[in-house]
């Protein structure tokens, strides 16, 4: 392994290190959990920072998918050690986890909507930033990894487009009302 692989896997483990384990979903805070929810710090949707980072961590995770996820799910125990890709379910599957900051966040996945992390109401717009930043490094660094070994992108499922779909519709929505969340997840 050379020094660049070596910082480039340094940074994946610096996003795993950050799931502490799954927890069962009866255990979840009785709040909110969206892509992003209204708050003080952070009341409007279109001007949202939230928003920035979801486009970012879209764009880089439609042609690698298929190594995060598998990546993530054995993070959570969910899948063996010895899985390098997997597919996303045709249905929505979540699974809750706790941070290491005893933060409870949602991951769903899905071919229809891609790779999402819901966040509890409680937690802050400062978490929250930090949180996808770490993963959007975790991305990139995922993706340089791929086309330096095998440069085998997966296939665009799509899921870019049910983003943009979905933040051009919730925009429309907060020119006449509040917003409640986006990518608000029911328990």
């Amino acid at each position: 392994m050379n020094e660049s692989e070596s910082i480039l896997i340094n940074k994946i483990l610096d996003f795993e290190n950050t799931i502490q384990g799954s927890i069962e979903w009866e255990d979840l805070k009785d709040v909110d959990f969206a892509m992003w929810l209204p708050s003080d710090e952070d009341a409007v949707f279109e001007s949202s920072p939230i928003r920035g980072k979801w486009e970012t961590a879209y764009s880089i995770t439609q042609h690698y998918w298929s190594y995060i996820t598998a990546d993530l799910l054995k993070k959570l125990e969910i899948v063996g050690e010895n899985t390098k890709r997997l597919g996303l379910p045709d249905s929505f599957q979540a699974f809750a986890f706790e941070t290491i900051d005893n933060e409870q966040i949602i991951l769903s996945l899905s071919k229809e909507k891609g790779i999402r992390y819901h966040f509890a109401r409680t937690t802050s717009l400062e978490y929250r930033l930090q949180f996808m930043d770490t993963f959007i490094v975790y991305c990139k660094s995922w993706k340089e990894l791929v086309d330096t070994h095998t440069g085998m992108q997966d296939d665009d499922l799509g899921f870019f487009n049910w983003w943009t779909l979905t933040v051009e519709t919730s925009i429309e929505v907060e020119k006449r009302e509040p917003l409640t969340g986006v990518g608000i997840i029911a328990k």
